[in-house]
This record gives C-alpha cells, sequence and structure tokens, in this order.
C-alpha cells in the first residue's frame, strides 16, 4: 500500500530525469506516482521538422488520456515518446503518437479517439504550467532500498530504455563508471533492456 505521492511535472520533450527513476527505484511500492504534463510548446515553430519545433500539447494530451484510462501504462508511453523523440521523430506527428502507444502496449485507435475527450482536455488543462523535471512527495517514506549494483539489473527492473544518467542515479555511481560492455546500448543514447 502506497504511504506517499510522488509527482513529477515533465512533458514528452523534457528530458528523462534521473531523480525521478532513482525515487521509484528506492521507495517502489512505497508511492503512488502522478505525472503532470507541463506543455513546453502548444504550437509549432517556424522551422518545423528541426528537433524542438514540434508542439508537445498533442502528445501531452495523450500521455494525460493514457494515465487517465491506462494508469499502468502511462509510464512506458511516455518513456517511449521521449525516445522516439530523440531519434528524431515529431511530437505532433501522430504516426509518432501512434508507434509509442503500440509500444507501451495501449490501444491506438482507442487512445487516439480517447484524446478527444472533453474529459481529458480538462484534466490537461488542469495540470498544465510548470517546469520539467520538479518532483514532489507528499507523505511518509521508509528507509531507501539500496542502489542496484549493474546497468542490467536496471534495465531488468524497469523494462523501458534508459539514459546513461538514470542509470547512474539508480546504481549512485557516476556517469563515467559506465562501459558500453555492460550492457547492449540503444540508439539516441538509450539503454535496451
Amino acid at each position: 500500500m502506497s504511504r506517499a505521492v510522488a509527482r513529477l511535472s515533465t512533458d514528452p520533450a523534457c528530458p528523462p530525469d534521473p531523480a525521478w527513476l532513482r525515487l521509484l527505484w528506492q521507495h517502489g511500492d512505497q508511492v503512488a506516482t502522478e505525472l503532470r504534463m507541463v506543455v513546453l510548446r502548444e504550437r509549432r515553430t517556424d522551422d518545423w521538422g528541426v528537433p524542438g519545433s514540434d508542439a508537445t500539447i498533442h502528445a501531452c494530451r495523450a500521455v494525460v488520456a493514457a494515465g487517465l484510462r491506462w494508469p499502468d501504462r502511462q509510464m512506458g508511453f511516455l518513456r517511449h515518446l521521449r525516445v522516439l523523440s530523440a531519434a528524431g521523430e515529431m511530437l505532433d506527428d501522430s504516426d509518432t503518437l501512434e508507434i509509442a502507444a503500440e509500444r507501451a502496449g495501449l490501444p491506438v485507435a482507442e487512445i487516439a479517439a480517447y484524446c478527444a475527450e472533453p474529459e481529458v482536455d480538462a484534466a490537461l488543462q488542469a495540470q498544465s504550467g510548470g517546469e520539467c523535471g520538479v518532483v514532489e512527495v507528499d507523505g511518509v517514506l521508509d528507509a531507501p532500498r539500496p542502489p542496484a549494483a549493474t546497468p542490467a539489473e536496471v534495465l531488468e527492473w524497469s523494462g523501458v530504455p534508459l539514459t546513461t544518467e538514470e542509470i547512474a542515479a539508480v546504481c549512485d555511481r557516476a556517469v563515467d563508471d559506465f562501459e558500453l560492455a555492460d550492457v547492449t546500448h540503444g540508439a539516441h543514447g538509450y539503454w535496451m533492456p
């Protein structure tokens, strides 16, 4: 049973947050998690196609929809959006949203339809704003779980691609301590489980 609530303010275009992953590793079942979408960009910029020029509001809306209807898949969906974005895919492209949904085990047609529902827009509007990477914890946490021993242990636990910084945070090691031979290193700065 969760004794605390941990909230992360983020956006699919925000970099992954090592402190968030470390919190989840250390306190796992003690915390209920909530993602709050900050919506970095509501509109495309003039240089569409260049990383960072895409609107993120549609991806944020889809992450909110996943959290409302499929909360057990919301974090995985956000992660797959980030991996695709890091690979150069645009977050306001419906193909990107569909690929991420499929990889997260979400019903693609259902989530696309659900994103148009007023309750999803209301939930997104209620949580928009703020800064990426802000972690808030309400409640009491017991002593933390010890750091992971290896990157492979972290990847097995998470089940999703992770950055070197996230793995280092969970292992309580410096980023420079990791050798590419430790685990299979994926493309675009992510280690694959």
